[in-house]
């Protein structure tokens, strides 16, 4: 449901001091009407605050701007500090053993990737019905790991390949040189 902005503006200055009003801010990708040189569309990540009132059902969801930030300033320190968290592990939203709420009730808790879901404490996991999550976030972190070798091994097995590509060119360059007796 659609209202205007003006009456949204009203219904936040009858509610002093955002007491009742509820604010989330999140990036959403944004199509640009451009396209890529493979013929796909471009996107581009904008800031957005989705702001309720209580007892009200409608959701004003917009572009954010300085104001939202620094009416919502704790909010808006919440989701930078998810963005933080998110870049330095591994999202939680990459696993399909969870669902979409209990990544909701991680962040809320301030667990943002899954390295930290593996670390959670077992008395604090059980609360949050995630033992089993936490598990497999700990089962996966160890496989992973063992990848990590198998991944450089990988490589420098592809740059010896490389070598001797080049080493066997240089012979074949070189016998042409060679002279006849």
């Amino acid at each position: 449901m659609s209202i205007e902005f003006s009456s949204f503006e009203n219904a936040l200055a009858q509610n002093n001091q955002n007491k009742g009003v509820f604010a989330r801010f999140y990036d959403k990708l944004i199509k640009t009407g451009e396209i890529n040189a493979k013929g796909l569309p471009v996107f581009e990540k904008k800031l957005y605050v989705e702001i309720k009132i209580r007892d009200q059902y409608d959701v004003f969801d917009q572009p954010a701007c300085e104001d939202h930030i620094k009416r919502f300033e704790p909010q808006y320190l919440h989701y930078l500090k998810e963005q933080k968290q998110k870049k330095q592990g591994t999202p939680l939203s990459m696993f399909a053993f969870l669902s979409p709420e209990q990544i909701e009730c991680c962040y809320f808790r301030d667990i943002y990737n899954l390295e930290d879901l593996s670390k959670l404490d077992s008395k604090k996991a059980r609360d949050l019905n995630l033992e089993t999550e936490k598990e497999l976030a700990e089962q996966f972190l160890k496989v992973s790991k063992n990848n990590q070798a198998l991944f450089q091994m990988q490589k420098k097995q592809k740059e010896y390949l490389q070598q001797i590509e080049e080493l066997k060119t240089e012979i074949t360059r070189l016998k042409k040189y060679e002279p006849k007796s």
